[in-house]
C-alpha cells in the first residue's frame, strides 16, 4: 500500500468522502427535478433554488474556514452531514405524502448552505491532518477521486429512481423523486458512519504554538485575509478559481434544465449528462499523476483557457450524445483537473495555523458557481443557453489572461519552476 492509503484514517476518510459525493452528486438533479415539475419546468425558478442555497453557502465560507482553525474537524463533519441527512429526510417525506410545496425547497437549500458551509473547509484541510505534505498531492488527488466516483454513480442512480427502469409499468409507486430523496438522503448518513472508525488528533496550532482559537472570531478571519493578501500566489490563484467558479461552472447546478430543453432529455438523460462530467473529471485527476510538479501553476493556466474553450463549444450542442461527449472533456478540464491544482497550490502555500481559513476562502469557488445559476438562467430564459453559455465562458476566459497572465505577478508565478511557492 502506497502514499496516503498507507494511513488508516485516510481510508475510512475516503470511504466517507465518496458517500458524501454521492449524495451530492444526487442532491441538486433530484431537488432540481422536483423545481421543474412543481413549476412547469421554470428554468428561472431552478436558477433561483440554486442561488438561494449559495448565498449562505458563500457567505458563511470563511467562517467555516475560521470554525475548522477551532474546531474538532471530525466531529463538526458528522455534525454537519447528519443535519443534511435530516433535511433531505424530511423534504423526501414531503414529497412521498404528496404535501411539498415550493417554499419548502426554498427553505432546505438556504439550510443546506449553512450546513454545507461549515461542512467543505473541515472537509477538505482534514486531508493536511491525516497525512504528511510529501504525500499531499497524491491524497487531493484521491480526495477528488472519491468526489468524481460520487459525481459519476450518483447522478444516473438518482435519474433512474425518478423516471424508473424502462421495464418497470409506468406509475409504479417504488420509484419517483420522494424514492430518489430517500436513497440521497441514506448516502449523506452512511458518510458519517464512515468517519467514526478515524482516531481523531489535530495538528493545527497558531504561531509560538497558540491554538487559533484563542484569538476573536473576527480577528481570526482577518488575520486569515491578511495572509491571502500578502501572499502573491494565494491571492492570484484565489481569484482565478473564484472566477472559474462563479462563470464557468455556474451551468453545473441548472443541467437538468438544459438536458430538458436544449437536448429534449428526461431525468435520466439528464443524469446521464453529468455521468459524463463525473467521468471526464475523474479521467482529469487521473492526468494529474502525469503532471510536473515544478509546473503546477502553468498547468493550472493551462486547464483554464482549454475548459472556456470547450464549454463554449458545449453550449451550442444539441445532439445528445455530442454533448455528452464535450461534456466530458469539460469535465477533464474543469473539476478534474482546476480545481485539485488549485487546491493543492493554496494547501502548499498556506502556513498551517491558517489553512483552514484559506481552504474557507477557496470554497467560495462552489459557492460562487451557485450565485452564478440564477444570472445564467435568466439569460437562457431570454436569449437561449448558447448565449448563455458562451457569455459565462468568455467571462471565465477574460479573467484567466488578465488575471492569471496579464499581470506581472503571474507572469512571475508562470515562469518560476515551482508554482505552488
Amino acid at each position: 500500500m502506497r502514499g496516503p492509503w498507507r494511513v488508516g484514517g485516510f481510508r475510512w476518510y475516503w470511504l466517507g468522502a465518496s458517500s458524501q459525493s454521492v449524495a451530492q452528486g444526487m442532491q441538486f438533479l433530484v431537488l432540481g427535478w422536483l423545481v421543474l415539475e412543481l413549476t412547469g419546468s421554470s428554468i428561472q425558478q431552478l436558477g433561483l433554488v440554486v442561488f438561494l442555497y449559495g448565498i449562505p453557502n458563500t457567505a458563511l465560507l470563511p467562517f467555516g474556514g475560521v470554525i475548522a482553525d477551532r474546531l474538532n474537524r471530525k466531529l463538526l463533519l458528522m455534525a454537519t452531514q447528519a443535519g443534511v441527512a435530516a433535511l433531505i429526510g424530511v423534504v423526501a417525506a414531503l414529497s412521498v405524502a404528496g404535501a411539498v410545496e415550493l417554499w419548502h425547497i426554498y427553505l432546505a437549500v438556504a439550510l443546506l448552505g449553512v450546513l454545507q458551509a461549515l461542512n467543505q473547509p473541515a472537509r477538505v484541510t482534514m486531508l493536511s491532518d491525516l497525512v504528511g505534505e510529501g504525500t499531499l498531492l497524491d491524497a487531493v488527488a484521491q480526495f477528488n477521486a472519491a468526489v468524481h466516483v460520487g459525481r459519476i454513480v450518483g447522478p444516473p442512480l438518482v435519474g433512474v429512481l425518478i423516471d424508473g427502469p424502462p421495464l418497470v409499468a409506468e406509475g409504479a409507486a417504488v420509484w419517483g423523486i420522494g424514492t430518489g430523496l430517500v436513497v440521497n438522503a441514506a448516502f449523506y448518513g452512511a458518510s458519517v458512519l464512515f468517519l467514526l472508525p478515524i482516531r481523531w488528533r489535530s495538528s493545527v496550532s497558531g504561531p509560538g504554538g497558540a491554538a487559533p482559537a484563542r484569538e476573536p472570531l473576527l480577528r481570526n478571519f482577518v488575520n486569515g485575509l491578511s495572509v491571502i493578501k500578502n501572499t502573491p500566489v494565494l491571492l492570484t490563484v484565489i481569484v482565478l478559481a473564484c472566477s472559474f467558479g462563479g462563470f464557468g461552472m455556474s451551468h453545473l447546478q441548472v443541467i437538468p434544465a438544459f438536458a430538458k430543453d436544449q437536448l429534449g432529455a428526461d431525468a435520466t438523460g439528464a443524469g446521464l449528462m453529468l455521468l459524463a462530467s463525473g467521468i471526464g473529471s475523474l479521467l482529469g485527476n487521473v492526468a494529474l499523476t502525469f503532471m510536473n510538479r515544478e509546473w503546477l501553476y502553468r498547468w493550472l493556466l493551462a486547464c483554464l483557457l482549454a475548459f472556456a474553450v470547450m464549454l463554449t463549444v458545449f453550449g451550442w450542442s444539441t445532439s445528445f450524445w455530442a454533448a455528452w461527449v464535450l461534456f466530458l472533456v469539460v469535465g477533464v478540464v474543469s473539476l478534474g483537473t482546476v480545481w485539485p491544482l488549485a487546491t493543492t497550490i493554496l494547501q502548499l502555500a498556506s502556513p498551517a495555523e491558517a489553512r483552514g481559513r484559506v481552504m474557507g476562502i477557496l470554497h467560495f469557488t462552489p459557492g460562487f458557481h451557485y450565485l452564478g445559476a440564477w444570472p445564467l438562467a435568466v439569460v437562457a430564459d431570454y436569449a437561449g443557453w448558447p448565449v448563455a453559455i458562451t457569455g459565462a465562458a468568455g467571462l471565465c476566459l477574460v479573467v484567466t489572461l488578465w488575471f492569471g497572465l496579464g499581470r506581472r505577478v503571474g507572469r512571475g508565478l508562470a515562469a518560476r519552476a515551482g508554482g505552488a511557492g
